[in-house]
């Protein structure tokens, strides 16, 4: 069978060193202690001896990278009067505005990618008499405030995670978004930043033939229609490439990779949005003018960089807006959208605190000209199924054609490589370096079937998670365990359905007896046996895949029978009548004028591989079509 057999190591390529740096002494100390694991036997699992470790994993405390952290950030925002956004209690009292019959000419919905880049992007065209205004569902948050304990963690469960009120809200402004479905389970980012605040930070673009699919919109099948958006994109959010060989699970995935070359398999180092630099004392200014920290190698991105160098859309995009007069309200969280004559009106809940500490909701409305959903996949798909009817006709296609993006989780355990991927947030570290939590690309590009193709990436362990997944894997130090993070082509089959609650939940029978479960499964174990380990998955939440890059439920596509945007992420309208284009004398459907969605639920199918990227080229796409559009002429400098 295909690259069962594992290839021995050879000498490890020298590094140049007429004038080592440190990254040139750490990459000799990886190397160094990976020829060492592969010529020891497997150290037993000792939790006793690992109980230091486990114990300081279990308290949190200030240190030098936190505070650096939370003191730029105050310099950040000084020029913004303290912060980027306001509670969303203003809004509960909007005064009359003098020169415009609605609230704001311009609403967005969320700040993820979609949201942040379209206010960034109208912000700075705006004509002076022109009001953005952004709205978030979660809080602002600092760097250096991030939880580094599972106990800290947990709190910032938006959903109650076990027991009887599992899946009801429990702290609808927490960081962590887990919704628990019969067979996907759905983790996303809630505050200011959206996902970004949590992600891996990997900027990559999809294989070519994954837009040449049916499901797109004509003018986007060719890749080379977003080029432009995606160059955009990767300068402004500072993409850049890692070094190789940079921690030792780079290294041992490359090693790895090397034994599957056979198999086609392709390795090569990730770009990621993360701010590097000689060390991680000095201040960066980033290209936004925004100051931030060289990254310290620990692990910890998607539990939010307490460091202060990871380049989430607080760092970028949202200074962006705020810099060019975009308004920003926090604890603000859409229930529906009501069209009115001329403009829309947008009904919101604000969470507060009572005198007791409890949170309450405090039920609002504001209206506006345009409005742009940007609340991610499941919140978006939740938006418009709760606005449908009542003079907002919509396709029926809302809540189809939703993707988990073939996200998947497995575990190399008693790998022969060391791998070295526990995290240890912002505090000094006398060891190997973590790395990021995503370095590295496995790819198989020359699959001739784009549907058999995957990516598997390495992983790090947050230091909150570190000890409950340690025990599960009985390795407390995660030197022989590997995280592996695969990505792939589903199929798009599941769907978005609102419950009693009105909240949204997602629907796939047959994904757990589908041929891409088999199918990433005998990757991982591919990937597993390369290592010289052996492949293992977790059931913590049932035997349910886990996504955190959904997608679709609101596809872009060229008519509402196959979708319910356009490609420039205008809303369909199913009431009124269509056109007829004169010069090609095809149909135009009839959009809601004003109305945009921009955000990954616009994706109309799976594109295996990260998505941040591709969803920030789209709002960039989208951003630029509303400033265009002659309907607006009088809100925007062309």
């Amino acid at each position: 069978m295909c690259c069962t057999n594992l290839r021995p190591i050879h000498t490890l390529k020298p590094l140049n060193m007429a004038s080592p740096t440190r990254r040139d002494v750490l990459k000799i100390a990886v190397a160094t202690a990976t020829t060492a694991a592969t010529s020891k036997s497997h150290a037993d699992f000792a939790p006793i001896r690992s109980l230091p470790v486990i114990a300081r994993r279990t308290t949190t405390n200030v240190s030098d990278y936190k505070q650096r952290a939370m003191a730029d950030y105050a310099a950040n925002m000084r020029p913004f009067g303290g912060s980027l956004a306001q509670h969303g209690r203003q809004l509960l009292a909007q005064p009359p505005r003098q020169n415009a019959p609605w609230d704001f000419d311009v609403l967005i919905i969320g700040s993820g990618y979609g949201g942040a880049i379209c206010a960034a992007r109208l912000a700075m065209v705006r004509k002076p008499h022109v009001r953005i205004g952004l709205i978030e569902r979660g809080k602002e948050w600092i760097p250096g405030t991030f939880a580094d304990t599972l106990r800290q963690i947990t709190r910032e469960s938006r959903y109650t995670l076990l027991g009887p009120q599992k899946n009801t809200i429990n702290n609808p402004v927490g960081l962590i978004n887990a919704m628990q479905n019969d067979e996907v389970n759905v983790l996303s980012g809630n505050g200011l930043g959206g996902t970004s605040l949590i992600n891996a930070n990997v900027s990559i673009r999809p294989d070519r033939e994954c837009f040449a699919q049916s499901q797109w919109p004509l003018a986007l099948r060719d890749r080379s229609a977003l080029d432009h958006y995606y160059n955009r994109a990767a300068w402004e959010l500072g993409a850049t490439i890692e070094q190789v060989d940079a921690s030792p699970k780079m290294l041992s995935q490359r090693l790895a990779a090397q034994n599957l070359a056979a198999c086609g398999a392709r390795y090569e180092t990730a770009a990621l949005n993360v701010t590097r630099g000689v060390d991680g004392d000095g201040e960066i200014l980033n290209r936004q003018g925004i100051r931030q920290r060289a990254c310290i190698d620990c692990g910890d991105c998607t539990s939010g960089c307490n460091v202060g160098a990871k380049n989430t859309l607080a760092m970028n995009y949202l200074p962006l807006a705020r810099r060019f007069g975009a308004e920003m309200y926090t604890h603000t969280e859409v229930v529906r959208i009501e069209k009115l004559s001329g403009c829309y009106r947008v009904h919101f809940k604000n969470h507060q605190l009572d005198r007791d500490g409890e949170t309450v909701a405090c039920a609002g409305s504001i209206t506006t000209r345009i409005v742009i959903v940007g609340a991610g996949s499941i919140g978006s798909n939740e938006i418009l199924l709760r606005s449908q009817g009542c003079g907002m006709e919509l396709s029926d296609r809302v809540g189809q054609q939703w993707t988990m993006n073939g996200d998947a989780v497995g575990f190399v355990r008693k790998s022969k490589y060391l791998t070295n991927i526990a995290g240890f947030s912002a505090y000094e570290h006398a060891g190997a370096p973590v790395g990021p939590t995503i370095q590295s690309n496995l790819t198989y590009p020359t699959r001739p079937d784009l549907y058999q193709r995957v990516l598997i990436q390495d992983g790090s362990v947050t230091r909150a998670y570190a000890n409950i997944l340690g025990l599960l894997m009985r390795d407390m130090d995660f030197d022989q365990t590997l995280v592996m993070l695969g990505m792939g082509h589903d199929g798009q089959a599941g769907r978005v359905v609102l419950g009693s609650d009105g909240l949204g939940s997602v629907k796939w029978p047959g994904l757990m007896d589908s041929p891409y479960r088999s199918l990433i499964r005998s990757e991982f174990a591919k990937v597993a046996r390369a290592h010289g380990g052996e492949y293992k998955y977790l059931k913590i939440f049932g035997d349910n895949f886990i996504t955190v890059h959904p997608l679709g439920g609101c596809a872009m596509a060229d008519d509402p029978q196959q979708g319910v945007v356009d490609d420039r992420g205008r809303v369909f309208n199913t009431h009124a009548p269509t056109k007829i284009d004169p010069v090609s004398g095809r149909d135009i459907p009839a959009v809601h004028r004003g109305f945009y969605v921009a955000d990954g639920s616009i994706i109309p199918t799976s594109i295996g591989c990260n998505p941040l990227l591709t969803i920030s080229a789209l709002a960039e796409r989208i951003a630029d079509g509303i400033v265009d559009d002659p309907a607006h002429a009088d809100l925007f400098c062309g």
